[in-house]
């Protein structure tokens, strides 16, 4: 059964061997990680908690969550559920990302279908995703959880091209 949780400083160990992990499988950045490689550790869980506890002018309240299977960090679920719709319309409302050695479990889905349970929690209506086209893995996850794409973008993300799916979510 999978665990949810904000991260902790006590967590930094598992964090960085998170991090080198995706760098080891060739990957520059770490999906849903909010600038985790690029900020010192304690700065960065402050920032998380903040934005769980009272949000950010500009981005609204928002979770990080560490996903464990067991005591083994499988993955990250950012959940932007305030997110101004210009911004969730260019970034998504959910962000999800799962460590090299665990993709093809279907920790992905478990952990969206978990994203879309809180959004739904906290009043959102439907919710909108976005991924990169050449990642069909991604985009399947989407579709499995009710994503129907909405758009096609290659504005924002260094010439690769997004696609972006909306979710409804039932009342």
């Amino acid at each position: 059964m999978m665990k949810y949780r904000l991260p902790e400083i006590g967590d930094k160990d598992i964090l960085q061997k998170y991090v080198k992990e995706h760098h080891d499988n060739g990957e520059a950045g770490v999906s849903a990680s909010v600038g985790l490689a690029a900020t010192e550790y304690s700065e960065w869980v402050e920032k998380i908690r903040r934005n769980a506890a009272g949000g950010d002018e500009q981005w609204g309240r928002s979770l990080l969550y560490l996903c464990f299977d067991e005591d083994r960090l499988v993955g990250l679920l950012s959940i932007r559920y305030e997110l101004p719709e210009d911004l969730s319309l260019k970034l998504g409302d959910i962000g999800y990302g799962v460590r090299p050695s665990e993709r093809g479990k279907g920790y992905a889905t478990e952990m969206l279908r978990y994203a879309l349970a809180v959004c739904k929690e906290k009043g959102r209506q439907e919710v909108i995703l976005g991924c990169y086209k050449d990642n069909p893995a991604s985009a399947a996850t989407i579709k499995k959880n009710g994503g129907v794409l909405i758009n096609e973008s290659n504005g924002y993300n260094e010439g690769r091209i997004s696609q972006y799916y909306r979710i409804m979510l039932d009342s």
